[in-house]
């Protein structure tokens, strides 16, 4: 009897009867399927948004940078957290303020709809990226932990076919209460890993025996393996996708209130920072005990041979840590796709009863556009990753627009996005530019920045102010 496979069974019988059941208490309204503002306590919203954030790079992704970095690979999740609690106090802030529900909404009445169009476009390749990498991680991890049942390929198409399912059964409001459990179960599940693998496989002996023997490598060190280098770039990208990023931000619009908001999304961000380093621990575990496989196996090796039981509930919480992330992305892209571009482009010709059936279609279509991009394992997929850097350039100009509207210049809005675009390709195709910058997000806060700055300097046209946005989007609000 296969238990840790029917453990992950149980948690997916779960997942959809909490779909069914939101799905029947939920008003048939498009706003409640994708948005649902207002609808979520303290806690929902707390695990909605680090439920997102522990994704597959924030768990397994760091026990496998550990291997080689330490703890200070658990900085991941931290850079995170603080991506998070600025967001609450900024774009989570104005974007509640405003009555928009895209952050590409109020984007085109700050800089012009020229720079909403292709901001729009970034956004879809964003989270196309991010939904991609979490189909391939689930798969990875219910392949390395269940070999006999999963490949890669079919634990990928598994992890679309049921984030799909969650995400359309219900929308918003079963993706936000499925998080709930998928944050106690990553929580059991790395606790239990960490549990098992220092104690009961002499992992911390192993520890002890690793840093004395290699004692020039900072294993157990919070900043050295990194390097204060690496984690601010972390920082800066974290900074960039939690300020301009659909499907983090609208997390905040499902809040009670703006108060509730801010203050759920902060308590989020505290519940993430522990799994990074205890993941973080793990993977310096895994170097310790296993110092001949590769960083990617050694974790699901140990985890392995423990017992069936709390094998399973590891592996369901591992991968929850990518459905949480998967399922609100989804959501987030057809969210920038039913409401920036489907209703944008046919706002008259779609009946009102209609477009909960509509929303319900683009949920299937993103997800099914994003497993076929996560099938392709070469450049696609790799491009992808790179791509999640383009929210340095939007968040230069969220950041700007909101913050400095007197200085931010509406023409910088589309050229550094632009240059966005362009500095990914430069850093595909340009060796040269690693040894210099060392990280794309580095190069990229040069590039958009250098571009942001001077155009605003030299260009007198100015963005409204955020008081106007507020205003022009509430008086559209109530004309329609």
């Amino acid at each position: 009897m296969n238990i840790p496979l029917i453990i992950v069974i149980l948690y997916v019988m779960l997942l959809f009867g909490i779909s069914i059941y939101v799905s029947r208490k939920q008003k048939k309204d498009k706003n409640d399927f994708l948005i649902y503002k207002g609808k979520n306590n303290t806690f929902i919203v707390a695990a909605s948004i680090s439920g997102l954030a522990i994704g597959g790079a924030s768990t397994i992704g760091i026990a496998e940078n550990a291997f080689t970095v330490g703890l200070s690979a658990g900085w991941y999740d931290t850079a995170w957290a603080i991506g998070a609690v600025v967001s609450s106090v900024l774009a989570v802030k104005y974007l509640r303020k405003s009555s928009y529900s895209t952050i590409s909404g109020l984007v085109g009445d700050l800089y012009g709809q020229k720079t909403s169009f292709i901001m729009v476009i970034a956004m879809c390749i964003i989270q196309s990226g991010i939904i991609a990498l979490q189909y391939k991680a689930g798969g990875s991890i219910l392949a390395s932990l269940l070999p006999d049942v999963f490949t890669v390929e079919s634990g990928t198409f598994f992890s679309f076919l049921i984030f799909m399912l969650v995400a359309v059964i219900g929308g918003m409001g079963s993706v936000s209460l499925t998080n709930v459990l998928n944050l106690i179960l990553i929580y059991a599940g790395v606790v239990l890993a960490a549990v098992l693998v220092l104690q009961g496989h002499g992992g911390w002996t192993a520890i002890k025996t690793l840093t004395a023997a290699q004692p020039d490598v900072p294993y157990l060190s919070l900043t050295a393996g990194m390097g204060w280098i690496g984690i601010i770039s972390w920082i800066i990208v974290m900074l960039g996708n939690t300020n301009s990023v659909q499907g983090v931000v609208q997390i905040g619009l499902t809040g009670k209130d703006d108060k509730a908001a801010r203050n759920d999304f902060i308590f989020g961000a505290l519940l993430m920072v522990p799994v990074g380093f205890i993941c973080a621990i793990l993977g310096v575990a895994g170097r310790a005990l296993l110092p001949d496989a590769s960083a990617s196996m050694a974790l699901p090796m140990i985890l392995m041979s423990v017992p069936p039981i709390l094998g399973g509930i590891t592996l369901s919480g591992l991968w929850a840590a990518d459905m949480g992330t998967g399922c609100s992305m989804i959501i987030g892209l057809s969210t920038t796709v039913s409401t920036d571009i489907v209703y944008k482009l046919n706002c008259n010709k779609i009946p009102e009863s209609k477009k909960m059936l509509v929303n319900k279609v683009i949920v299937v279509l993103s997800s099914i556009i994003t497993y076929l991009i996560a099938t392709q394992m070469g450049a696609i997929l790799d491009a992808m990753q790179k791509a999640l850097s383009l929210a340095i350039g939007t968040s230069f100009i969220v950041i700007g627009g909101l913050l400095f509207p007197g200085f931010s210049s509406r023409k910088a809005g589309f050229w550094t996005i632009m240059t966005s675009i362009v500095s990914i390709i430069a850093w595909n195709i340009v060796p040269a530019l690693t040894p210099v910058f060392k990280s794309i997000g580095l190069f990229m806060l040069a590039t958009c920045g250098a571009v942001f700055i001077i155009i605003s300097l030299v260009d007198s046209e100015k963005v409204k102010g955020t008081s106007a946005v507020i205003t022009t989007a509430k008086l559209a609000q109530t004309a329609e």
